[in-house]
């Protein structure tokens, strides 16, 4: 068989007559021939040449064929490349060390013209499938780094303008405004949140593919989890007149160890859709032991379900179960594709059980370990919005080349104590930095002149040069992915916060770096309550955010309806049905700011775990003269004011 193009192979013998005869057989088959006669010489020709394969006799004076064999093998350029061994040695244990050395094969002196070509053609188009395997893997890797910048580049140049409308539409909704004015910035608001939304699903999808996300291990409280997830979309539920309940089956420990970022990314991801294609229906999540150490988790919905035919695409990317749904009910059709992934990477499954107009249950498995120590639940360890009556007077500067953003930022701490001072670049940065006292820096990282990264350099050589302690430094970036984080944190910036930045997270991040303590007469005014009328002042009373008071009436009355259907769980003595009840009244009454109607749930649900008739009764009771007694006043949109009850 002839050769469709010429390979080169490289013989090392020590013997003149084995040299002529291999050469003359090769050449015979259209191989182009390189020769040598000991191993110093095989390195050398090797290092010019690398060659295809190499058919090296086994005994020659100073360095061996095995020896040569190893050091080819240890080196990466050289370790792809097949070698047979041409050894008179036929011995079990000869052939063994061959291998052992790295060898690919053995041919025995005398040479049988036909096995020898054989066995070179053979391991000749075994490499050149290695070589093509390995060129396409580069291909690959190159098109998925490619996509991967390009990705984070778009997230980028989206997210810079973005930041503005967002932000701005946040500054202008606490402007006074009139009905008709409040609902346009509702709507340009709401669709600069859906673009957010697309663009983190397509960047935590790319990140999952890209191999950059990386799974924790932290304590947590599964119950504080859920009603956080409930709380999170129980206004978009409440619109839709959809009930959402929890249930956590006696066996489930409360403490447990796992990621519950990614956990809650999972349940949010399901629990929204199913809201997204079910309304004025239900929709109830089940978490139960499936063995000592994996939880079984549910979201079952009553909403259009999914025809069995559309069924086994429904984890794939961009896929929904027919175009009319896509357009009816929008999404990227990524979040469930999101899902099965983190799954599999936390080692559990995922699948679902469907009938079309009556609805679908997504069940997926997560395996956990308990909790090593005891963690406070989330409802302990919440901190209250920042109010700027409880900041000190500090000055910042703030570095940004894009003028909105550094308008939007100004305009965010407009009435905070803070002094502001600016820089379009980060060489304008380091200068004022070394000019002035400033108690924290926002950089923005992408910038021209010099980047936020050398300038956090600079700022801090000069730091340690003139033994100042270190301020703090927070990156403010467009990019999303870990290793932007990363590198801000290697080379000096305390934190990071990503675009687009929300008033109170710039707020709270201050807080944090700051280490702002509030003042405790201050803090004190903050929390009474406003005055109330003569007539009504013994009656329990809230303070909310105006911009939900069209859905406190629909609240109020699924409120009612609540307790009624509890009231007659009470009395079929169903307490562990009670206890699921109170304990999904308590997540959406503190979402909404009832405190004090979550808080006297939150009793009513350890008196059903109790079996505590008499107690619960009494709660009850309590919870409806709430509801038929309560005052409600709002906030208006540039109250200062944010406590609740």
């Amino acid at each position: 068989m002839q050769n469709t193009f010429s390979h080169t192979i490289l013989v090392v013998d020590d013997n003149a007559l084995n040299l002529h005869l291999l050469t003359t057989i090769l050449t015979g088959a259209e191989y182009t021939v390189l020769t040598c006669g000991n191993a110093e010489e095989a390195q050398e020709i090797t290092d010019k040449s690398s060659p295809d394969i190499i058919l090296l006799d086994v005994m020659m004076p100073g360095m061996d064929g095995f020896s040569l064999c190893r050091e080819l093998k240890q080196n990466k350029r050289f370790s792809d490349i097949p070698v047979i061994f041409l050894t008179s040695l036929s011995q079990q244990e000869d052939i063994v060390e061959g291998f052992n050395a790295g060898g690919s094969d053995y041919i025995v002196k005398p040479f049988n013209r036909q096995e020898l070509l054989a066995r070179v053609r053979n391991h000749i188009r075994l490499h050149d499938m290695l070589m093509e395997n390995k060129r396409l893997t580069r291909l690959s890797e190159d098109a998925s780094r490619s996509k991967t910048e390009f990705l984070a580049s778009m997230s980028h140049e989206i997210r810079t303008p973005l930041n503005s409308i967002i932000g701005m539409a946040e500054v202008l909704s606490e402007t006074p405004l009139s009905r008709e004015q409040q609902q346009f910035v509702s709507i340009f608001r709401s669709a600069g949140e859906s673009l957010l939304e697309i663009i983190n699903d397509i960047l935590d999808l790319s990140k999952i593919e890209a191999g950059q996300t990386e799974l924790e291990a932290i304590d947590f409280h599964l119950s504080s989890l859920l009603d956080s997830v409930v709380s999170i979309l129980s206004v978009r539920a409440a619109e839709q007149n959809t009930r959402i309940s929890t249930y956590l089956a006696p066996t489930v420990p409360d403490a447990i160890s796992g990621d519950p970022t990614r956990l809650r990314q999972i349940l949010i991801n399901l629990l929204g859709n199913s809201l997204k294609f079910t309304e004025n229906g239900s929709v109830d999540i089940s978490v139960q032991t499936d063995s000592t150490d994996t939880l079984l988790f549910s979201v079952e919905d009553d909403g259009i379900g999914i025809p069995p035919d559309k069924q086994k695409l429904i984890f794939e990317s961009f896929t929904q179960a027919d175009s009319l749904t896509t357009r009816k009910y929008g999404g990227t059709g990524l979040g469930l594709t999101i899902c099965q992934k983190l799954v599999t990477m936390m080692g559990g499954k995922i699948w679902l059980e469907s009938t079309a107009d009556l609805g679908s249950t997504f069940f997926f498995t997560y395996p956990f370990q308990k909790a090593v120590n005891s963690p406070l639940p989330a409802a302990e360890k919440h901190n209250p919005p920042i109010s700027c009556e409880l900041l000190p007077t500090a000055r910042i500067l703030l570095v940004d080349d894009n003028e909105d953003n550094r308008n939007l930022l100004c305009l965010y701490l407009r009435n905070t104590p803070f002094l502001i001072d600016t820089a379009q670049n980060g060489l304008e940065a380091v200068e004022a930095f070394c000019r002035n006292s400033y108690d924290l820096v926002f950089m923005d990282i992408e910038m021209p002149t010099m980047d936020g990264y050398e300038a956090t350099r600079k700022i801090r050589r000069w730091e340690n040069s003139e033994q100042q302690s270190a301020t703090p430094i927070i990156a403010l970036t467009a990019h999303a992915f870990v290793r932007f984080r990363n590198k801000c944190l290697e080379v000096g910036c305390s934190d990071y916060l990503t675009k687009p930045v929300r008033k109170n997270t710039l707020l709270q991040t201050i807080h944090t770096h700051l280490n702002i303590q509030p003042n405790a007469q201050t803090a004190e005014k903050e929390q009474e309550a406003p005055p109330m009328k003569p007539d009504t002042q013994d009656l329990p009373h809230v303070i909310l955010d105006a911009k939900i008071r069209k859905l406190i009436p629909r609240f109020l009355e699924n409120k009612k309806a609540d307790i009624v259907r509890m009231q007659e769980t009470l009395e079929s003595d169903k307490y562990e049905e009670l206890k699921k009840q109170a304990h999904t009244v308590k997540g959406t009454s503190w979402m909404y700011g009832f405190k004090s109607l979550g808080d006297n749930c939150l009793k009513l649900e350890k008196a059903a775990a109790a079996g505590d008739r008499k107690l619960a009764e009494h709660l009850l009771t309590e919870v409806a003269v709430y509801l038929d007694t309560v005052i409600i006043g709002y906030r208006s949109p540039d109250s200062k004011n944010d406590s609740g009850e």
